[in-house]
């Protein structure tokens, strides 16, 4: 069975506070776009990223808040930065590299908060059964290009929905782009 992939740039999620920080209290997220997961959107808001005297500016909001805030690069901003995000999951933050974070009307230096995202497959409870799997497996797939990619996280909550998710700077590298399909081997 196959599974549409889907290419994620660098982009941020903020808590409810972060976001009052950075753009004023009570302020809301404007929905640029749906993304394919339930409920989340590419907003219209933007920030900068600073560190080590380095910026990296219009950085996309990935909303609704979450209970967390999470920077998430890719490996050539890693090497921009100087520094070592680790390849996580999305909210395994602990020991993970620190982001100051400008908004329009504050900043917000986010401890712990910076990683890579690792490669991963969304899958609802019934996707699940489909290809019987379990949250926080890992798997191997093989693109429709013929590349093949180990240690694939499976991720399952009530707001996913069937998708692969890898970063730009991999997915370039492999010759992967959004809409292409893997399958799980």
């Amino acid at each position: 069975m196959k599974i549409k992939v889907g290419v994620s740039n660098h982009h941020i999620h903020v808590t409810r506070e972060t976001l009052d920080i950075l753009f004023g209290k009570g302020y809301e997220l404007h929905n640029k776009r749906d993304l394919v997961q339930k409920g989340q959107f590419a907003a219209e808001e933007t920030v900068t990223l600073e560190c080590n005297g380095k910026q990296l500016e219009h950085i996309r909001i990935i909303g609704p808040c979450r209970p967390y805030t999470q920077v998430e690069l890719l490996e050539r901003d890693n090497e921009y930065f100087g520094i070592h995000a680790p390849v996580r999951t999305s909210g395994d933050l602990e020991g993970s590299e620190n982001m100051t974070i400008i908004g329009p009307n504050g900043i917000v230096f986010a401890r712990e908060s910076t990683i890579v995202a690792d490669r991963h497959i969304h899958m609802s409870a019934e996707d699940l059964i489909t290809f019987n799997q379990k949250a926080k497996n890992k798997v191997v797939v093989k693109c429709e290009n013929g590349v093949v990619m180990d240690n694939v996280d499976i991720k399952s909550d009530e707001t996913c929905v069937l998708e692969y998710h890898m970063n730009k700077d991999e997915a370039e590298e492999l010759g992967i782009e959004t809409g292409m399909e893997i399958e799980i081997i």
